[in-house]
């Protein structure tokens, strides 16, 4: 067997942006969630509710003590985001953790919600998009920033075009052509697919989700065509998404679930429902997600005059120079035992079979096999490039 030491520069480690699931074909990056796994709790902004784990407005972003109120309508008083502040009360809708990589893509979001509408059972369906019109997979504007993490525009160095993977805001907005059509007209449900990977990814489609072309207004226009407010955000990172237009927090149907604790109906009031879903697989979730893998690569050569010689027995039969151990093998600076054979010397060559790496006490840490025998001449070199997925 020939060692050889790997230089330093022949190791690196890079990341690579991918679909959630993608190692099982039939995931593909897409999730759809129903039943148990599509959970729905009631938050408030009142803090003496008597509720464990209800006061989450401050973790949502949202404003919760009487001055973030009064501010709020100082700050956005004009914009689509005027009226959050008037939601007293929200729902919350849950994403196991396992059901999603390590973001949320923020333009792939469908939402099926079971509500009321005067005596008669309906849903609202919604859809997530941007008030900032980019391909990436959150939304980079100054809205998302108010519930999330700083833009992409706002990092040091600032990211002037944000694609997917970029750090940014990890938020979306979600939007109903049930409660209001976008102001540009059109539908939100627009390019809407379970089917194609979004632009940014491998194999990307750029008319998946392309939000160039039909950007969210935030600002009220000269021409007074109004603003497209949101029913709810999402927080990509988290696998929460928080409705807060009153038409699906006052009607959200609660009396239709099951309590998730109990296993049983759900029989308390419409403010204090915890972590309860719909046994009706008709209310879903649907999603695009990613993760990042680490990849270390590890490039080992054989150059010329290198791993020519080999042990195995079936070479004898052409009668090549034979060399017993311990031999110094050729431009290793390692002593082999053993029996070698020059298969050069009768103007034939090796084959490698198989690439091993190992630690310095001589343990072997990883093994590769290429799917064909590789040919390594004498005079020739031979690289192979191996990669580690993490």
């Amino acid at each position: 067997m020939e060692y050889k030491n790997i230089a330093p520069g022949d190791k690196t480690v890079t990341s690579e942006i991918t679909p959630f699931g993608t190692l099982n074909p039939a995931f593909n990056g897409y999730n759809q969630l129903d039943g148990s796994r599509l959970r729905f709790t009631k938050i408030q902004r009142n803090p003496n509710n008597g509720r464990p784990f209800s006061n989450l407005y401050p973790a949502f972003g949202l404003p919760a003590a009487n001055f973030e109120v009064t501010g709020w309508d100082i700050d956005w008083g004009s914009n689509a985001l005027k009226d959050i502040d008037l939601a007293n009360t929200a729902v919350v809708a849950e994403f196991p953790k396992n059901t999603y990589g390590e973001l949320i893509d923020g333009r792939t979001i469908r939402m099926k919600v079971q509500v009321w509408s005067g005596t008669s059972k309906t849903f609202i369906t919604c859809y997530s998009s941007y008030y900032a019109g980019y391909n990436a997979s959150s939304d980079p504007s100054v809205e998302a920033e108010v519930f999330g993490h700083t833009s992409a525009f706002n990092y040091v160095p600032p990211v002037a075009n944000p694609g997917v993977g970029d750090l940014s805001t990890n938020v979306a907005f979600l939007f109903s052509d049930q409660i209001k059509s976008p102001v540009n007209g059109g539908n939100w449900s627009t390019s809407y697919t379970l089917t194609q990977i979004p632009k940014g990814y491998q194999d990307g489609v750029i008319n998946a989700h392309d939000f160039q072309t039909n950007k969210v207004i935030a600002q009220a226009t000269d021409a007074g065509n109004g603003v497209d407010e949101p029913v709810g955000i999402c927080y990509l990172d988290k696998g929460f998404c928080v409705f807060t237009h009153p038409t699906i927090v006052n009607g959200f149907n609660y009396s239709a679930t099951t309590s998730l604790a109990t296993g049983g109906a759900y029989t308390g009031t419409s403010t204090a429902f915890t972590q309860v879903f719909f046994a009706d697989v008709t209310n879903s979730a649907e999603f695009f997600s990613f993760e990042k893998q680490w990849i270390l690569n590890v490039l080992c050569k054989a150059e010329a005059n290198e791993f020519y010689l080999t042990q195995n027995t079936t070479a004898a039969d052409l009668n090549p120079t034979v060399l017993t151990g311990p031999v110094m093998l050729p431009n290793t600076n390692e002593i082999g035992a053993g029996t070698f054979y020059d298969l050069d010397s009768v103007q034939k060559s090796a084959y490698i079979t198989e690439v091993a790496l190992y630690d310095t006490d001589g343990n072997m840490l990883a093994i590769a096999k290429p799917d064909r025998p590789i040919k390594k001449d004498a005079s020739e070199p031979a690289y192979f490039n191996l990669k580690f997925r993490f």
